[in-house]
């Protein structure tokens, strides 16, 4: 696939000036998530690929109740044919990384797995030199950005490719934990545990069912969002506050964002976000919640009690029994998302690697690219190191304790 640019004026074009009659025929930058709303409900339509933290209601919400806190401005990068219809759609937010300015996905660590829109024909037919002249592009029309930081991308999605992994890349600090499902929950769950391991969560289960009212739930009602919520948020700042971890969830806007979004399409069992949950003896013994594009579940955050029950590994149970959820539901595939965790490999045996992004736009910014790629690619090699990562956290741990 080729695209072809008509030549640049001597001053910026306009956002909406048609580049040619290559396969992009235009590219609009909206700075209105309003204004780019269509195009974004239309490839979603026509079954584009992308992961749900780029849905549009995921990234409305988010910026409805998040952005206001820090001022954070939309940043759509949309591409057209020559008739008009949107080729791709990147939901970026404008923010800045120590000097620079930058355009990168919502969400911050809160989006654990990231694709934009692409219309599966643009995706796998998408070259390294289209990449390259729709930079390019974006670069006159934007001059104030300097770069476009994108982090934790697949390199593939629902079986299409990613054109972002045809540019410079890292690999990411951290792999993601998969599960491919196919076939019944029954079938699954004895595939993918051995029976010592099932028998032992089955034992443990015995002690949680004696007590009163225990069940797992997927959240369905107003209330039942409420109440597994609100425990949600206390057991996560009991646990942040006894690392000595800032509390992510407690950030502006967050709370309101997360409230927002379970509620949202629950009357008719659609919420942005699901809630699943485990409960007994009138508190929430654990909590897992997801998003998914109806092919595959991906689970965002999770919890569970700190109190005596925990010892009866609620949290594991409530995940054999999301992932029998999930595959009764005809997904294809099921992900916990990235970062080393114990309770992930028990289902999640396969690691996804993804990857990071620095593309610089402006001239200052191709100056800085080579040594903040250094920067990243150090971290990431650190992190997939467990020599490397051993000292890392012996030296974190020294540095926490003389703040202390």
């Amino acid at each position: 696939m080729n695209i072809a640019f008509r030549p640049s004026p001597p001053t910026a074009p306009d956002a909406g000036e048609p580049l040619g009659s290559g396969s992009v025929a235009r590219i609009e930058i909206f700075d209105d998530l309003a204004a780019g709303e269509a195009a974004w409900r239309k490839l979603i339509e026509r079954g584009a690929v992308a992961s749900p933290y780029q849905g549009h209601d995921w990234v409305r919400l988010w910026h409805r109740h998040v952005s206001p806190h820090s001022g954070a401005v939309p940043c759509l990068i949309v591409g057209f044919d020559a008739v008009n219809e949107p080729m791709f759609l990147w939901p970026f937010v404008r923010d800045t990384f120590g000097p620079f300015k930058i355009a990168t996905f919502f969400g911050g660590k809160h989006a654990t797995i990231n694709m934009a829109l692409w219309r599966r024909d643009i995706a796998d037919g998408f070259s390294t030199a289209d990449m390259k002249a729709v930079l390019a592009r974006v670069a006159q029309m934007a001059p104030d950005l300097d770069f476009i930081l994108l982090s934790n991308q697949p390199h593939r999605w629902s079986d299409a490719a990613n054109p972002f992994v045809l540019l410079p890349h890292h690999r990411s600090t951290e792999d993601n934990f998969v599960l491919r499902l196919g076939g019944t929950s029954a079938e699954i769950l004895d595939r993918e545990l051995s029976s010592s391991t099932r028998s032992r969560l089955r034992n443990k289960e015995k002690k949680l069912q004696k007590l009163k009212d225990y069940r797992y739930v997927r959240a369905s009602t107003a209330q039942e969002v409420d109440f597994q919520l609100a425990s949600f948020f206390a057991q996560k700042a009991e646990k942040f506050a006894a690392l000595r971890l800032h509390d992510v969830f407690a950030d502006p806007g967050v709370e309101d964002f997360i409230r927002a979004a379970c509620h949202e399409g629950l009357e008719a069992g659609k919420p942005v976000i699901e809630l699943h949950a485990l409960e007994g003896g009138g508190e929430m013994l654990a909590l897992f919640s997801g998003i998914h594009d109806n092919q595959r579940f991906t689970s965002n955050f999770n919890s569970h009690t700190g109190g005596d029950n925990a010892r009866h590994s609620p949290g594991l149970i409530l995940l054999q029994y999301l992932v029998a959820h999930c595959a009764d539901r005809g997904f294809a595939s099921f992900d916990i998302g990235p970062g080393e965790a114990r309770y992930k490999s028990s289902f999640c045996k396969e690691l996804e690697p993804i990857f990071d992004s620095v593309l610089p736009l402006s001239a200052r910014a191709h100056a800085a690219a080579i040594p903040l790629r250094l920067m990243f690619k150090a971290k990431s090699a650190i992190k997939h190191s467990p020599a490397l990562w051993a000292v890392a956290s012996f030296v974190r741990r020294i540095l926490n304790s003389v703040k202390r």
